[in-house]
């Protein structure tokens, strides 16, 4: 019985030993293994209230009670009231540069030479003597005609440097409004910025940072570019229910811009005929022979064309005394004529004043004409659109519906167009957006080029050589 008790019990060990893992050998003499290993939080935590116990002095159950509260007993007229610091703090004095102390003498011991690199004032200058007489003179009040010319043009330089206009300078600051009149100030958003003793620069930059500068706008923002409605009324033949009469002039209409599409394309048709006829290819082949061979077969000579007999051309001869004393009295006599005859003119001219007038009336007219004109031509450019990019505006087909296809009711009506392709339009129409033409852009890459090493010849060996040698290649 005990036998069987001790097999079961040995039976079990082994399970456990089976069942448990192995632990994983580490390499432990390396301060990497030591990090990943080691579980030292708790030692962290302990370490840490070490350190904050040493901070505030000693444990908080170990510290006395009076270290930690204190009883106010004062009044608030028992406390003393703090009284300003009488002294002030000396500014500490700034004394000689650092970068200056190469320039100081370093050494005690003094120049023997005292007017050495030194530049000689003007009195000390020239011949003592004649220093000494001019001195004299000027007191007397005798002095050199070249002094006297030379503070004249002293004096004029300065009246004309006076009165010389300063040269405009190129504008860096714009502390004005562009768009506005002469003399607008720049607005900005902040009073308390504005406020402030900075310059125009800083303040702009600083509006610009916080987000709060008002800019200028030009006036031409604000101004139409059209005269057309952003949603303008559909043709009341466009109705699921529409009368006969509106019907018949919608489709009028439709009619007639089919119709001038037609005419058009005939047109063209007709005018690119020609160019778009279709040529056999057993012609085309002739033409082209015949154009190759086009001299080959002439070998007769071109006869020479029989030279032109150009006339002899004799020189001029110079003129005369008495043939310039003639031309020059004709061309005098010519003048004289000339200035005659308007002086005639404008005598005749005072007597044609009614007729002056009335012409004047009458230029006066058409131009008020043209004005007029061209301001109606004008207010109706703004009811068409204008020519934004280098694409035409094109206006969409007119939607309608043929009279077998209305049915008198809102659920059976066939729609026609389409709402994103309206307003697409309308933008269009009213110049707020170009026309475009939707582009397919298709890439073409240049086919690469290799040899096959199969193909290649090896490297480093000759055709020549190879048969004095006679290596195999591999």
């Amino acid at each position: 019985m005990a036998t069987s008790t001790l097999g079961a019990a040995w039976l079990v060990d082994e399970s456990d030993k089976l069942n448990k893992k192995k632990p994983k050998r580490i390499v432990k003499h390396k301060k990497k293994a030591w990090r990943v290993t080691s579980n030292v939080e708790d030692v962290e935590r302990f370490l840490e209230s070490k350190r904050l116990d040493e901070r505030l002095g000693a444990p908080l159950e170990e510290r006395p009670s009076d270290s930690l509260f204190v009883v106010d007993t004062k009044t608030e007229a028992d406390k003393p009231v703090k009284s300003e610091p009488t002294k002030k703090r000396k500014i500490k004095e700034i004394g000689p540069l650092r970068c200056y102390a190469i320039l100081t003498p370093n050494s005690a011991v003094t120049d023997p030479l005292k007017k050495r690199n030194r530049v000689r004032r003007p009195e000390e200058r020239g011949d003592p003597l004649l220093r000494k007489i001019m001195e004299e003179r000027r007191a007397n009040g005798k002095i050199p005609t070249r002094f006297l010319q030379s503070m004249k043009h002293h004096q004029e330089n300065v009246e004309a440097l006076a009165k010389k206009k300063k040269p405009e300078r190129l504008r860096t600051t714009f502390d004005f409004d562009l768009w506005g009149d002469a003399g607008d100030s720049l607005m900005i958003g902040d009073k308390k910025v504005s406020a402030l003793d900075l310059s125009d620069e800083l303040k702009t930059y600083t509006m610009e940072k916080m987000g709060k500068r008002i800019y200028s706008r030009p006036p031409t923002m604000f101004k139409k570019t059209t005269g057309l409605k952003p949603v303008e009324y559909p043709h009341p033949g466009t109705s699921y229910n529409p009368t006969y009469q509106d019907h018949q002039a919608l489709l009028k209409e439709a009619y007639n811009l089919e119709t001038k599409e037609m005419k058009e394309e005939v047109r063209t048709r007709r005018r690119l005929g020609p160019m778009l006829k279709k040529i056999p290819v057993q012609r085309k082949e002739e033409d082209w022979w015949s154009e190759m061979t086009q001299g080959l077969g002439d070998d007769e000579e071109p006869a020479k064309e029989e030279e032109e007999e150009v006339p002899c051309v004799r020189p001029t001869k110079p003129k005369t005394r008495k043939q310039k004393i003639r031309a020059k009295a004709l061309k005098w006599q010519d003048m004289r004529r000339k200035k005659l005859k308007e002086a005639k003119k404008r005598l005749l001219e005072f007597d044609r004043l009614r007729s002056i007038r009335r012409e004047i009336r009458k230029s006066e007219e058409l131009t008020a004409k043209r004005i007029e004109i061209r301001k109606k031509e004008k207010e109706a450019k703004m009811f068409k659109p204008a020519m934004l990019g280098r694409h035409k505006y094109v206006s969409p087909p007119i939607e309608v519906n043929l009279s077998e296809e209305i049915t008198g009711t809102l659920r059976g009506l066939k729609t026609e167009g389409h709402v994103l392709i309206d307003r697409y339009k309308s933008m269009q129409r009213r110049n707020i957006i170009e026309p475009r033409i939707r582009q397919t852009v298709v890439f073409k890459y240049k086919h690469k080029v290799f040899t096959k090493r199969s193909h290649s010849e090896p490297k480093g060996l000759k055709v020549g050589n190879r048969d004095k040698d006679k290596t195999p290649v591999q």
